[in-house]
């Protein structure tokens, strides 16, 4: 088996294990209060960055140090919600749940950054290399890096090589896994 088809199921398998342990509401509540902290960020940050303006002079400046101070202060009170709200969920009878949904969600996530990993790799040209050729498991990945290229918003297909022109509905299948053929 190909090194790379082995770090494939590390990754995956690591996102599992950390999804059983921190759960579902965890997971999600960490998610959630990252993706308002980026928002709060952007939206707020350049307001409370003017408010540094005695002790910073760069006006760019401020506006990242608005910006930063913002979203730690919005990841750690995400990260004190999702803390007692998982504590709460834990002493309940939905624990079990919440673990297995949790794992759930970690094989999702690992899924996605594999397939984001990929994405990376197609972009640095590693696609033709022969250890990526010889993967048995991205061309699986492949079919989800496609559907994420064709998710993308518009205007995202200039930096994503060979994404199709055309929109939603498209017409997503597994790879051809001849292997007798692939490497003879």
């Amino acid at each position: 088996m190909p090194i790379i088809d082995i770090l494939i199921a590390v990754a995956i398998v690591i996102s599992v294990v950390v999804g059983l342990v921190r759960g579902f509401v965890k997971e999600a509540i960490s998610i959630t209060a990252l993706l308002v902290a980026i928002w709060a960020a952007l939206q707020f940050g350049p307001g409370v960055g003017d408010m540094s303006e005695n002790w910073i002079g760069a006006e760019e400046m401020q506006t990242w140090f608005g910006r930063i101070l913002v979203f730690l202060i919005v990841l750690a009170l995400g990260g004190l919600l999702s803390w007692s709200i998982a504590k709460l969920v834990r002493l309940s009878i939905l624990s079990g749940m919440d673990r297995m949904l949790g794992a759930a969600f970690g094989a999702l996530r690992g899924v996605l950054l594999v397939a984001l990993a990929i994405l990376a790799g197609q972009f640095a040209g590693f696609d033709n290399d022969d250890w990526w050729l010889n993967s048995r498991t991205i061309p699986y990945f492949e079919v989800v890096v496609d559907w994420i290229k064709v998710m993308a918003p518009q205007g995202y297909e200039l930096l994503i090589p060979d994404a199709p022109a055309e929109s939603l509905p498209i017409e997503l299948s597994l790879p051809d896994l001849n292997y007798h053929k692939r490497w003879a």
